[in-house]
């Protein structure tokens, strides 16, 4: 064969196929390198997501401090960085929980619409598929996420579910964040009526910095100051006292069988049943609770304040539980101080004397309740003081008469024999009368002893 014959059969049966391979070579790199066809411009890493979450999340956020600065005893909110290796996290807290209980299904509607699909925890992806066209970020840290997410607290809204976790920080960054701090449960309840009942004070400033009404019933039907006022917790009081809540704010009428049953003071029930205009001192006042009643009476509440249709009166309610300290409280003597007079009744030598400081300063012949009108032993505080006065039940002249625990009974001028003569007050000679009157204070104590 010639030589040119070889080089064109060569170049006719080896040069095709070289250049055709050449070819795929070279189209094969073109078509990888293409953005189109990228593995990770489908599915990216989640670390590039969480950089697109806080990019947003930082933006975010200053708007929300922008629009609505909150101060309290809690932690402002900060940007949260990402966390390494956030998804394997999750994914292994998922599996976890997956193993201890079963994990009951989530609607659509309450996942991020962001996920197109949720792991499985037996089978971790290191990716995850985004919905086009863009992602929409969440604004909680990967934890406090799956935690909105659990099931037995789906249905309630997030501000209630702070105030029950009693997570004052969280509940100001989640209404910074822009959730609604007014949103009610499926069963009529606020998240402040929540916080009152609870006795979360720190919650309770927090919803007042926010803006909610302050004066809104939950199921109860009352005021967030009546339902703090049927429990024992000053700082709550105090807490909506700052904000402006009137200290004389009456319950609603009629009461509710559910508040009237959670009472178990009988003389205050009886008020809820039928009577009409109760404060929330008269509450305190019946339950002794003196550092609420305290905290009322300091912003504006009047103990001369009285129910609407039977026209009792706090240091009534204080009475007829014997709570001395809060009747003097209610009747204007510091809280601070203990009383420096006190009355003594002898009932078995017939005599009393006044004490100042520990020294007797008078002293005095009477006569008490004779047989059948006995004058009871025991503790007592002037409650009221007039110089003339005439009994309602007997129709005769009581001068300079000093009235004990709202009562009937009282140390008055009268006639004395040094026994027992009277339907139950101490009587006493008229000169000692008028100079007891002088010596002792509303608010000092009265001991009748055998």
């Amino acid at each position: 064969m010639k030589k040119g014959s070889f080089i064109n059969l060569l170049g006719a049966c080896v040069l095709p196929p070289l250049v055709g391979v050449g070819i795929c070579w070279g189209m094969i790199q073109l078509l990888k390198n293409h953005e189109m066809f990228r593995v990770d411009a489908v599915a990216p890493p989640i670390a590039a997501v969480g950089q697109v979450l806080q990019g947003k999340l930082n933006e975010k956020s200053a708007e929300i401090r922008a629009a609505l600065p909150v101060d309290g005893p809690f932690d402002p909110v900060r940007p949260l960085p990402v966390p390494v290796n956030a998804e394997k996290a999750a994914l292994k807290r998922a599996a976890e929980a997956a193993k201890a209980k079963p994990v009951l299904p989530i609607k659509p509607s309450s996942v991020d619409s962001g996920v197109a699909a949720a792991r499985k925890p037996d089978k971790p992806a290191t990716v995850i598929a985004i919905q086009a066209p863009v992602w929409r970020p969440i604004l909680d840290p990967i934890e406090d996420h799956w935690t909105r997410l659990m099931p037995r607290t789906a249905a309630l809204p997030q501000a209630y579910q702070a105030v029950l976790n009693d997570d004052a920080a969280h509940l100001a960054k989640i209404i910074r964040m822009g959730i609604s701090p007014n949103e009610m449960t499926l069963g009529g309840d606020t998240p402040l009526c929540a916080a009152v009942r609870m006795g979360r004070a720190e919650c309770v400033y927090v919803l007042a910095l926010s803006g909610v009404n302050l004066n809104q019933p939950a199921h109860e039907n009352q005021p967030p100051i009546a339902i703090a006022s049927l429990r024992r917790n000053a700082p709550v009081l105090q807490a909506l006292l700052d904000f402006g809540v009137d200290p004389n704010t009456r319950f609603n009428t009629p009461i509710k069988k559910q508040v009237i049953d959670r009472c178990n003071i009988k003389d205050l029930r009886n008020a809820m049943e039928s009577d009409r205009g109760i404060t929330p001192l008269i509450c305190c006042s019946a339950r002794g609770d003196v550092e609420g009643a305290v905290t009322l009476m300091r912003a504006g509440g009047r103990p001369g304040l009285g129910t609407t249709r039977y026209h009792r009166y706090p240091i009534n309610y204080a009475a007829t539980q014997g709570y001395l300290f809060l009747m003097r409280v209610l009747l204007g003597r510091d809280p601070e101080s203990e009383p420096d007079t006190l009355v003594t009744v002898d009932l078995s030598s017939q005599r009393a004397w006044v004490t100042k400081q520990g020294r007797m300063i008078n002293h005095t012949m009477v006569s008490t309740g004779r047989e059948g009108y006995g004058t009871p032993a025991g503790r007592y505080v002037i409650t009221d003081k007039h110089t003339s006065h005439i009994s309602t039940l007997y129709h005769v002249n009581m001068p300079w008469f000093m009235r004990l625990n709202c009562g009937a009974i009282g140390l008055h001028s009268g006639y004395v024999t040094g026994q027992p003569a009277s339907h139950g007050c101490i009587r006493l000679p008229y000169e000692k009368a008028k100079q007891f009157f002088s010596q002792v204070r509303v608010g000092d104590e009265v001991e009748i002893v055998y």
